[in-house]
């Protein structure tokens, strides 16, 4: 379906800036639909296939499609080392006015230096190559310029304490990448609150997941496991992960008392 709108607007000779601006989407909203990045809409097809010109019967057709089979929830298995998933999720964090992000095992990735990055992809993928390896780390940083940029989004991280402290790529990495997660909370746009391994089991240990939050879209929930990605838009996903990040949020440590204890552990690296 998605292909087939793609091919319909190439038919019609618009280019797609046009169509964005004559429908009221943003460019990216329309390259999610046209790549089957998103759940399609029936209002929104409806609205492209009479830009394009659509026979009617035709114009039912796709439209029936849409209202009987469509699924606002999509899947992306990887392909290679590199995860494929990260093309559509710079393109929504950038379009995002929040980010919500809560980990177990690593440092949230909008937060992580270089070298972290990079032991953690030795140390995950132990025959990865060197220039497998820069790419890798290259994506990585490239994702964090929008923290940066002017209008940049709200990010706020919560992170379990042995994320922390597991020592990836050795004690200076580590001493180094937490005074980075120091220096960053002291930016207005950027909150971090960790949860201390003595609060016990809670609901964040279904895994780690990104609440992206826009301006005139629906929230997105963003999971990523072994080489799998899901975007999920669902009411109930998204409701469910918000009590979940509201959960670990009312029982995190406040961002005060979080830096303090970064510090400290910092401190057991130098």
């Amino acid at each position: 379906m998605s292909s087939e709108l793609r091919e319909l607007r190439l038919r019609s000779g618009l280019p797609a800036e046009e169509v964005a601006n004559a429908l009221g989407f943003s460019m990216s909203k329309l390259s999610r639909i046209e790549n089957g990045q998103r759940g399609l809409r029936a209002d929104d097809v409806a609205a492209l296939l009479g830009l394009y010109r659509v026979p009617v019967q035709r114009r039912d057709e796709l439209l029936a499609l849409v209202r009987s089979g469509s699924d606002p929830n999509w899947w992306q298995v990887q392909n290679g080392r590199l995860p494929a998933m990260w093309s559509d999720v710079i393109r929504f964090e950038k379009e995002a006015v929040a980010i919500r992000n809560y980990e177990t095992m690593f440092i949230p990735g909008l937060l992580q230096t270089a070298e972290y990055v990079g032991a953690i992809g030795r140390g995950t993928q132990p025959d990865i190559g060197v220039e497998e390896l820069d790419t890798l780390v290259s994506a990585r940083l490239g994702r964090q310029a929008l923290l940066s940029r002017a209008g940049a989004p709200e990010l706020e991280v919560l992170v379990e304490q042995v994320a922390l402290e597991r020592p990836v790529g050795g004690p200076d990495i580590m001493h180094r990448q937490l005074r980075h997660l120091m220096d960053s909370a002291e930016r207005d746009n950027i909150t971090i609150r960790v949860l201390p391994t003595a609060l016990g089991a809670h609901p964040g240990m279904e895994g780690p997941f990104v609440l992206l939050e826009f301006a005139d879209e629906p929230t997105l929930v963003y999971l990523e496991h072994r080489g799998n990605s899901a975007f999920l838009e669902t009411a109930e996903h998204v409701a469910s992960t918000t009590l979940t990040l509201e959960w670990l949020r009312d029982r995190a440590l406040s961002p005060e008392d979080s830096i303090e204890l970064v510090a400290a552990v910092a401190r057991n690296f130098a």
